[in-house]
């Protein structure tokens, strides 16, 4: 290498230069061998490879890798204020997608040099900084630059603080500074003009030509203010928005602003009709039965305590809102809370889930479970969102739940070590702050406890700590990255329990409302029956539920409380009947002596029953009679309550293999069995192409149902028909259901309530022989998306939501086959992880009748794992006959069924209506040739299989 090229270019060289092909290339040409003395940025990692050089002509750094150098022996690292001399060339950076400048050559000028001495103000100091400085020193005029673009100096006091920096850094920096706030007057200058044009314009201003052909200008000239341009603009569009609707309301008569202030300090009235719930009913925090181990309710009282806290997952942003609740991206946070009596181990120093064997993780794992040490696990979706990443709001919201559960008796001290997280939460920032702001938070609300607690917090690296890998263990497996770690959550039983899926804002306040012996008002109770973790019977959302549930039932004003927030919302236009079920359940379950449902209640209450057993493809229930009869009584007074409970009814008949009944539990919602014979086009024959005029007995049930249930109810005819072998019927009907959705006025619930019928409609048609392929397909891929990439995704997820598109999908490729998509599915078979519940076995046993041609004991082993999915304890017949068929498809590969009759003879008694279908999988298990599809089609139709 030549040199340093005593002439070298001008700066200042931009990332964004580099977007521009031509500029691109004219930078390159420029930059071409030569050689800059650049310097290793000062807040570089101790012997890191690799990192960022700092030159006056590079605002945005310079990336190097040392393994691109030539260096003398013995040096394989980099150290905070090295200098190279580097040739630097534009790449690609492949991560980030964008451009940015890298030094491709380079050698070693020097090693880093010692701090310098302290600077007597009275003397000029040298111009001769300490390269230790002049990165920081950059840095700051940059930001000095930035702040003073802003308009109306509202950046003023940045750039006073950032100036004051720059001139400890280098008394004689005053000129620099004064050029980076000229350079960034100019640039706030060529962005006002963006802010107006929005302002202009209004919220159309991106297609406007005026805008366009600015933009196109700045672009030109300065291509990187694009982005701020593009922001400046539309902060002026939101300005001339509220400009709009202040006039607006004038116009009205209205007043701008809808906020009250009170006027006296007397104590405010209630309006309600019923007098407030005493206090001293609450029931004290009482401990449910069956706790885990690790359950920080659960522990003993101890002097000293050692809360460990890490984090898993890569998304703690805004971006982590839109994630599934089982995906590894999902920002997790966990905390480990280490007896000082019983110690955990130390872990050897660098310990490091990742790196593990799983007989290890098992290890530091059952380590946790047997000292016993507390677990408590959140997700970055139960925080308060904010326009930047959340991950220190995490660690916050976990310690305050921490303080609030922690068994505390007499003084106790808790050191909190958590693992530090990159540059921005740099071990020691601001976490002597945060812990003052936890501790006032407690003390408002626990003042003895907050008397008792001695905390203290601070950042640690997994090389400081011989205990923080313990915490990483419980990480690593809640990310549910591998089926290693599902199975080890499953077995730790930590999953609801410890690591918890719930708001945690609304359980810190639900915690600290009925502590202090207050009741929850509406809309928290609503909150918390909505947690995922409400039905774990020992967990912390229901213990609450039940502390309040004890008060309700001792207290008939309170419970009657509960009861009118259940009654506006069974009034509302916003209706939730999934919600409604839980409420009216909690309402029962809790029910005083003296009390008793109203029956429009009470039918909410058995149909949400009657709607969790269907999901399970449970049959007979005492009460399904009592069902019919309330939907007659109730038809005048809400006909859309009495429609939900017999679409379910109708459910519960097919799991029965009822399907003459299903259609009659529909009876009064179809025309066609209302009306004479010929007057009426009939909806299961239609017999012309003519619109049939509008007629008594289909606008009737059609407004009184509302469009949606009207829409479920043709869909549930659909399925009806295609259960009985007609599925030229079933598409017919499906079609109408979904013409119904359409016209929904909210367009998320049209999707939510189009999307299952989507499903239905593909099964029916891939089940009509008569169907070409091409419809075929398009009509599964309006449910999965475009082919085969859909494929790839299925193939590798395991999340709920996904499930039945998943099934639908492997459904297709077995009935109706293609090589070449179904090869496309197999080639990723290395991602395959299995789920819980229904259709889970079916998606095995397919994934298997796939595999079958190229792997026959793999396949044999997918369909075992459809028989032990759909034969759990808490199975319905329905779900146990699908597993059935998977053991007896097994078996016809070579699995071994010694004692068949057992479970054939006890679905036998549970599903009567199916038993020559059940004495088909019978017959075989002795068949000489055994076809695995006519098996499925003979036994389980539609979308049973």
């Amino acid at each position: 290498m030549t040199d340093a090229t005593p002439n070298t270019p001008p700066g200042p060289f931009r990332n964004d230069d580099l977007l521009d092909q031509a500029r691109r290339t004219a930078i390159t040409s420029v930059l071409k061998e030569v050689h800059w003395e650049m310097q290793v940025r000062g807040d570089h990692k101790r012997k890191m490879k690799f990192g960022f050089l700092c030159h006056a002509s590079f605002p945005d750094d310079v990336f190097f890798h040392l393994n691109a150098f030539d260096l003398p022996s013995g040096i394989d690292k980099a150290g905070a204020g090295q200098m190279f001399r580097v040739e630097v060339r534009p790449r690609f950076d492949d991560s980030k997608q964008r451009w940015g400048y890298a030094a491709a050559r380079g050698t070693l000028i020097s090693e880093p040099i010692p701090p310098a001495a302290p600077v007597n103000t009275e003397a000029p100091q040298t111009p001769s900084l300490a390269r230790a400085q002049s990165a920081e020193l950059q840095h700051c005029l940059k930001d000095i630059r930035f702040y003073a673009s802003w308009g109306n100096g509202a950046g003023a006091g940045e750039v006073r603080s950032l100036s004051d920096r720059c001139l400890q850094l280098d008394p004689a920096s005053q000129p620099r500074i004064e050029e980076s706030i000229r350079l960034g007057q100019e640039d706030g200058s060529l962005l006002q003009p963006f802010y107006q044009l929005g302002t202009r314009l209004g919220s159309k201003f991106a297609n406007h030509g005026a805008y366009q052909r600015a933009l196109a200008n700045l672009e030109q000239d300065r291509p990187d203010l694009s982005r701020r341009a593009k922001t400046q603009a539309k902060k002026g569009a939101q300005a001339k928005q509220r400009w709009v609707e202040t006039k607006n309301l004038a116009k009205q008569g209205k007043p701008t602003s809808r906020v009250q202030v009170a006027t006296s300090t007397a104590p405010a009235l209630l309006s309600a009709p019923l007098p407030p719930p005493t206090r001293a009913e609450l029931p004290g925090p009482g401990l449910p039965d069956g706790l885990h181990p690790c359950d920080l309710r659960a522990l003993s009282p101890c002097p000293t305590w050692t809360l460990l806290i890490d984090e898993t997952g890569t998304q703690f942003g805004p971006e982590a809102n839109q994630l599934s609740a089982v995906s590894s991206k999902l920002g997790r946070f966990v905390g480990v809370l280490a007896p000082g009596t019983r110690r955990l181990a130390p872990l050897p120093v660098g310990w490091h889930a990742v790196d593990q064997s799983i007989e290890e993780i098992d290890r530091v794992i059952q380590a946790i479970i047997d000292v016993p040490a507390g677990v408590l696990g959140i997700n970055v979706q139960q925080l308060p969102e904010a326009a930047s990443e959340r991950w220190a709001f995490g660690v916050i919201r976990l310690v305050e739940l921490v303080l609030r559960l922690m068994p505390v008796q007499g003084q106790t001290h808790l050191d909190i070590q958590i693992e530090a997280r990159g540059e921005r939460f740099r071990r020691g920032a601001q976490w002597p702050a945060v812990t003052e702001q936890i501790r006032l938070r407690l003390a408002d609300t626990y003042p003895e406890r907050a008397r008792l607690i001695d905390l203290q917090m601070r950042t640690v690296g997994k090389t400081d700590s011989t205990l923080i890998g313990y915490a990483d263990a419980v990480a690593f497996i809640n990310s549910g990255g591998s089926e290693h770690s599902h199975a080890c959550l499953a077995a730790s039983k930590l999953g609801g329990t410890c690591l918890l899926d719930s708001d945690t804002e609304a359980l810190t306040r639900a915690v600290d409302w009925l502590d202090r012996g207050r009741t929850l008002d509406g809309r928290d109770w609503t909150t918390l029956l909505s947690h995922p973790d409400a039905d774990q019977p020992a967990g912390l959302v229901s213990a609450l539920l039940s502390r309040l549930g004890e008060a309700a039932r001792a207290d008939t004003t309170l419970w009657r409380r509960y009861l009118e927030q259940v009654t506006e919302h069974f009034d509302s236009r916003s209706l939730d009947l999934s919600m409604l079920g839980r409420q009216v359940e909690w309402l029962q379950q809790w029910l005083p002596a003296e009390e008793t449902l109203p029956k429009p209640l009470r039918l909410l209450w058995l149909t949400a029953q009657l709607a969790r057993l269907n999901h399970l493809g449970q049959t007979e229930q005492p009460w399904l009679e009592e069902m019919r009869q309330l939907a007659d009584q109730l038809m005048d007074e809400d006909a859309r309550l009495v429609c939900h409970a017999q679409l379910n009814l109708a459910v519960n008949a097919t799991n029965r293999y009822d399907f003459a009944q299903a259609g009659q539990a529909l009876q009064r919602w179809n025309p066609l069995e209302t009306q004479p014979a010929g007057k009426l086009r009939g909806l299961l024959h239609k017999r012309t192409a003519a619109p049939p005029a509008e007629a008594v007995g289909v606008s009737a049930p059609k407004a009184t149902a509302g469009l949606r249930y009207w829409g479920q109810v043709r869909s549930s005819l659909g399925q009806h028909a295609a259960f009985t072998g007609d599925p030229v019927t079933a598409v017919r009907f499906f079609d109408e259901a979904l013409e119904s959705f359409g016209q929904l006025s909210d367009p998320q619930q049209a999707q939510r309530e189009s999307r299952q019928t989507q499903t239905y409609r593909a099964i029916a048609l891939m089940d009509d022989p008569t169907q070409n392929p091409a419809e075929v397909r398009a009509a599964v891929e309006t449910v999965i998306g475009p082919v085969p990439e859909a494929l790839g995704k299925l193939a590798g997820t395991v999340a709920s939501a996904d499930r039945y598109a998943h099934h639908l999908a492997l459904r297709w490729l077995v009935h109706r086959p293609d090589d070449a998509l179904a090869a496309h599915y197999l080639a990723r078979r290395d991602l395959w992880d299995q789920g819980e519940g229904h259709p889970w076995p079916l998606i095995q046993l397919y994934r298997g009748l796939l595999l079958q041609p190229q792997d026959p004991a793999a396949a044999r082993e997918l369909a075992m794992d459809g028989f032990v999915l759909a034969t759990t304890a808490d199975s319905g017949p329905v779900v146990r006959l699908i597993g059935a068929c998977c053991r007896a498809i097994a078996a016809g590969w070579g699995e071994t069924w010694e004692t068949p009759e057992s479970l054939l003879s006890d679905l036998t008694d549970k599903l009567p209506l199916a038993a020559d279908r059940i004495a088909r999988v019978g017959a075989y298990l002795g068949e000489d040739v055994r076809n695995p599809l006519s098996l499925l089609g003979q036994v389980l139709p539609f979308n049973f299989r």
